[in-house]
């Protein structure tokens, strides 16, 4: 029998946006929160930045180009919620978790993003929601 992916608690929730700067200035002054520093990750094809809400952070993703996968995510749906994120102790133990159990995976491995170390599962097989596992780097 597989052991569950077990998850610590929400990490962040993704959003795209067109406007990095715009979409945390409409954050802070609608809802008081503080903006981050924006970094650009060039493998990623985005400029983003986790927000601070509580123990969750919200991640506003611009892409770089419309041929990016965020790019192409806002052609086809328009801004909005872009993934889920929830925090494990082991990305790598929790991938290998949910491919035993047969999920649909993007990431065949862990890789570095900007919460720490990441891997994407395919929405296929999370009921229609892009789902990230992050394993925090302290």
């Amino acid at each position: 029998m597989n052991s569950s992916c077990s998850v610590q608690h929400i990490d962040h929730v993704g959003v795209a946006v067109r406007d990095i700067g715009a979409a945390m200035k409409f954050f802070e002054k609608t809802f008081g929160i503080k903006p981050s520093p924006v970094k650009v990750l060039i493998d990623q094809g985005v400029k983003a930045t986790l927000l601070a809400v509580g123990q969750t952070r919200l991640e506003l993703l611009e892409p770089l180009s419309a041929e990016t996968t965020v790019g192409k995510f806002i052609e086809r749906r328009g801004e909005g919620l872009h993934h889920l994120a929830f925090n494990v102790e082991d990305v790598s133990k929790g991938l290998e978790s949910v491919k035993g159990q047969g999920v649909e995976v993007i990431d065949k491995a862990p890789r570095e993003g900007l919460s720490g170390m990441i891997a994407f599962l395919h929405p296929r097989s999370t009921f229609g929601v892009l789902t990230e596992l992050v394993q925090s780097v302290d």
